[in-house]
Order: structure tokens, then sequence, then C-alpha cells
């Protein structure tokens, strides 16, 4: 008895010492994407300068979708410090920082590659403002970056709101992105990533929106008869650490946290531009039947119409995740936010 006993004790220190070890000398990073797309180009990429900078003493170790569960789990996961790192669209951070929904808004951010990462790396908006909603829930924002234009999947051509009537599309789990596609006439269905290919497959739903790299990664332009460019907006990724555990670093390895997100910036940017053009070339050579659409300036004219309302919207969705005494101050934070980054976008157009 006394021997299992010990022989438990000592289990229970030995796994302590390991977890404590881990937690010093290997920092995880939870990805919402699998290998080979763009928010590993990323991981990868700062692991490395991490390794290299810390002459090897620190690792990264980085968990890939679905080995910690949904794209909402690891957001917590980070949150709650027992993952150092999360990578999450802002699509998925609905529920944990309302205000970041205002990077799902239809064209907010333009369609300029340049504009785009020039505000979503540098905006005082998003690293003074939007940044301050992430501390709340003891997150950190470090960078955001685009992952390439979306684009709609369907089995019909959609060139109007009136076309999308009784289209089911598969959407990401927060409040903007599904009240997006009602705008639009659809029927919004949120599904993670990792059942999509099977609802298209089996028509429970029509339809997807996502960048071309990642609907080739997915197999998904298998399974749908259109590629549709309406000029929407990008899909923004978040590289978010627990800020409680960030804030207790060292100086020297919180640099070391920055300089690695800069690297890893540098290499998703430069891949999402190659990987996007060398995967729509091979949709095209594998599927030489489908069709794609480019919409119009006068047809895009008629969606960002209809996404006019959808400002009121985000208001609304960020004063409802307040209490009442907030709510005034929450939704006057929402206008701010987003005339803050209207005004950026225009400011680094010009």
């Amino acid at each position: 008895m006394t021997s299992i006993f010990s022989k438990l004790i000592t289990s229970a220190v030995f796994a302590a010492g390991l977890s404590t070890a881990a937690f010093a000398d290997t920092w995880k990073f939870a990805s919402e994407e699998d290998k080979g797309d763009v928010q590993d180009i990323f991981a990868q990429a700062f692991a490395e300068s991490v390794k290299e900078q810390s002459n090897g003493d620190i690792k990264v170790r980085i968990y890939y979708y679905g080995q910690l569960g949904t794209e909402n789990d690891i957001v917590e996961l980070t949150s709650k410090g027992t993952v150092q790192f999360v990578s999450v669209g802002t699509g998925h951070l609905g529920s944990y920082v309302p205000e970041a929904q205002v990077l799902d808004l239809p064209y907010v951010l333009g369609g300029d590659i340049d504009v785009i990462r020039e505000v979503l790396t540098t905006s005082p908006t998003i690293y003074e403002d939007l940044s301050e909603k992430f501390e709340k829930v003891n997150l950190k924002l470090l960078t955001m970056i685009s992952e390439g234009d979306m684009a709609w999947g369907a089995n019909k051509a959609i060139r109007s709101p009136a076309d999308f009537e009784g289209q089911k599309i598969r959407t990401f789990t927060s409040t903007i992105p599904v009240e997006t596609f009602k705008a639009f006439g659809a029927n919004p269905t949120p599904l993670s990533w990792g059942e999509v290919y099977g609802a298209l497959q089996l028509k429970t739903v029509d339809g997807m929106v996502n960048p071309i790299y990642f609907i080739y990664n997915a197999k998904w332009h298998e399974v749908q008869d259109y590629l549709i460019f309406p000029g929407q907006l990008p899909y923004v990724g978040t590289v978010s650490t627990n800020s409680d555990w960030f804030n207790g670093l060292p100086a020297d390895q919180q640099e070391m946290v920055k300089n690695a997100i800069a690297k890893g910036e540098q290499a998703a940017h430069d891949y999402q531009i190659k990987i996007n053009l060398e995967n729509m070339e091979k949709i095209k050579a594998e599927r030489p039947d489908l069709q794609v659409i480019v919409l119009t300036e006068d047809e895009r004219a008629v969606f960002e119409a209809q996404s006019a309302t959808l400002h009121e919207t985000f208001f609304d969705v960020v004063e409802n995740a307040y209490d009442d005494a907030e709510k005034p101050a929450a939704r006057a934070q929402a206008q701010k936010i987003l005339d803050g980054l209207l005004n950026e976008v225009s400011n680094a157009s010009q």
C-alpha cells in the first residue's frame, strides 16, 4: 500500500515538474488551421525565430485544427493560460471580443493588399482601442494578418442578393458573419471548418466563404460548381497570447516574442500571396468545368449597399455584450473603432 502510494506521489511530482518545465521551456501555439495553411507558416516562422533567439533553450510546440478542440476552445485555452499563443480568424472571436467583429464587416478594409497589410499591422485603432478589449479577457493581441481575399463557393451563379435566396451558406461562428449573409439574402449556417466538406457533399449546405488557398487545401472546390469573387473582405487572422503570462516574462523574452511575431507576419504575408495564386491555378486545372465569376463594380455596389445596415448591427452586437450600465459607453466605443478603422483605410489608400 505504502509502495503504491509513494509511486503515485512520485508520479504526481514528476508530472508537475514536467508541466513546469514545459511552461518555462516549451511555449504552446494553437492554430485553427492545418499544416500548410497560412497560420501554420506564421507559426513555423515564429517558432524558428524563438528557437534561434533563445539559442535553442525555448521551443514552440504547434497544435493544429482539432488537436485541442474547436476554434472557440483554443481561444478559451489561451485566455486561461493552458496555451500561450493562439491564431484564429476574427470570425471566431465574437463571443470573447465582440468588437473584433469590426474586421468582419464587408467592404471596410477594401481590396488593396498593401493597404490591408498596413492597417492590420500598424493601426492605432486596432492596437490601442481594440487591443484593450482583448486585455479584458486576458488576451494580448500581437498582430493581425490577411490570408487573402474571400471567395464565395456555390452551386449556382451568384451576382445579386436575389441569387442568394434559399441558399444555405456556411459561415463563421460570430454574429457579424452570420448577419452579413442574412443581409445578402442567404440562410447562414455556422460550422467549424472540419464539418464543411461533408455538409457540401451531402447538400446540407449549398455554399461557403473562404480564401482560395484554404478552399483548395480543404478540397471544397471538389464539391462546388462556382467560385465568386465579390471583393467583400479578406480573411483576417489574429495572433494573441495570454496577457498575464506575457506580462510575467522577462523583458528580453517579451522582446523575443515581438521579434518572432514580426518574422511570422512577414512569412505569412509572402506565403498567402503566393499560395492563393498557386491554388487558384490548381483549382482551374483540377476542375476545368468550375465557373469563376468576378463581380462587376455595379454588382459589388449592390452588396456594399446591403452591407451598410450591418454597421448598426455591429453596434448592437457590442452593446448587447455588456451589462446595462456599460451599454451606452460600449456602443460609443464600437462606433469609435469602426470610424477610426474606416479613416485609417482611407488615409492608407491615398
